[in-house]
């Protein structure tokens, strides 16, 4: 007998927490994330739930967790959007068809109930976080910040009425990037006649910079799909936990006349020293390992490049590109993911493949009618 438990105290959720640690025992490509991370996501004090709420349960097999999903509703970006969206998120089952049913269904029924009439999913919580199933790429594993899952989920949301939204895509680039004659040609041509410098952001001034890249954020994703702005207190809050991953060498700044008015973020992949972090704790060893083996990690992924919308006709997205890849082959680095991208945005898309990026990971988001 299946029972469906709503997450109501402490025990519960460490129980919800640590539900992958069961599934993905078996599962080579499977990177266990820091506990201390997950708990803060669903801490009530996170400045998500400023403007925002969820409601989570546990599915239990004869008193086992075999499942998990949270439902939740984001009044920051129904306002924006102009839109009654629910969400779900944080999905996880076996290989079940009733208890994967059981849970959406519960999701759904409190969305209804919280006035949504569209489900989309999955977002953990939000398009600013982990986005989507994993639909395509499952050789590799996974890079810091992006989704993972078994096959299997995709036949599961499908069976319960879902139907793609969105895909989201990863490239894989090898370093150096194939830059185009062109590319090179334009970007040269812009670094010589415009008054565009570019700088790696400095650590020591972190929250000012912070503040200019949060400027930038909102501005320049304002009309993607899916978007919600960030609030100050959750753009800071990411930005700090970030912080400690961060190689300053790889966020560039790129500054008009003493304005800043882009920005490229690139992140170590630490997937690489938490695969051998097993348990996902810091303490006692894992400090250890982060701190010893973060030197071994060559690979890297771009997670976002912003541009002030009044400049982005003038070529900087290939002059950032370069610049960036100039200091990821000084940083050692031999591999970069940039992830993630719309599927439809060939804005995006095209400068990725003439640098010889290839798709090698499909995410996909998907909606249902309530």
């Amino acid at each position: 007998m299946v029972e469906i438990k709503e997450v109501k105290n402490k025990k519960d959720l460490n129980a919800l927490l640590n539900l992958p640690w069961k599934l993905y025992k078996n599962d080579p490509n499977w990177i266990a994330p820091l506990k201390m991370a997950l708990k803060d996501i669903f801490n009530p004090k996170h400045p998500f739930y400023e403007t925002s709420r969820t409601k989570s349960w546990l599915a239990l097999d004869k008193g086992e967790e075999v499942g998990r999903v949270v439902a939740v509703v984001n009044d920051h970006y129904n306002k924006y959007q102009g839109e009654q969206v629910g969400f779900f998120g944080f999905f996880e089952t076996i290989n079940d068809d009733f208890i994967a049913h059981t849970l959406f269904e519960t999701a759904e029924k409190w969305l209804k109930e919280e006035g949504m009439t569209k489900v989309m999913g999955p977002m953990n919580p939000s398009t600013n976080y982990e986005v989507g199933t994993l639909v395509e790429g499952f050789e590799d594993p996974p890079q810091i910040m992006m989704t993972y899952n078994p096959k299997y989920h995709l036949d599961l949301i499908e069976k319960n009425g879902y139907k793609k939204a969105k895909d989201l895509i990863a490239y894989k680039v090898m370093v150096p990037f194939e830059m185009p004659e062109k590319v090179v040609r334009v970007s040269d041509r812009i670094l010589q006649k415009s008054r565009v410098k570019f700088r790696t952001v400095k650590k020591k001034d972190w929250d000012n910079e912070v503040l200019r890249m949060h400027e930038i954020y909102n501005d320049a994703w304002e009309k993607n799909w899916g978007f919600v702005p960030m609030t100050d207190n959750e753009f800071f809050h990411t930005a700090k936990d970030l912080k400690s991953v961060i190689d300053e060498r790889l966020i560039l700044m790129a500054e008009v006349d003493g304005e800043v008015v882009g920005f490229a973020v690139c992140l170590p992949d630490v997937n690489q020293v938490l695969a051998h972090n097993p348990s996902g704790k810091l303490f006692p060893t894992g400090i250890f390992k982060l701190l010893n083996m973060k030197k071994y990690v060559k690979r890297c992924r771009v997670i976002t490049l912003g541009l002030k919308p009044k400049y982005r006709k003038m070529g900087l997205a290939a002059v950032m590109y370069r610049q960036l890849q100039d200091n990821i082959v000084a940083c050692g680095y031999n591999e970069v993911e940039m992830s993630w991208v719309l599927e439809d945005n060939l804005e995006m898309c095209k400068p990725l493949e003439l640098m010889g990026g290839k798709v090698y990971k499909r995410y996909r988001v998907f909606e249902k009618n309530l």
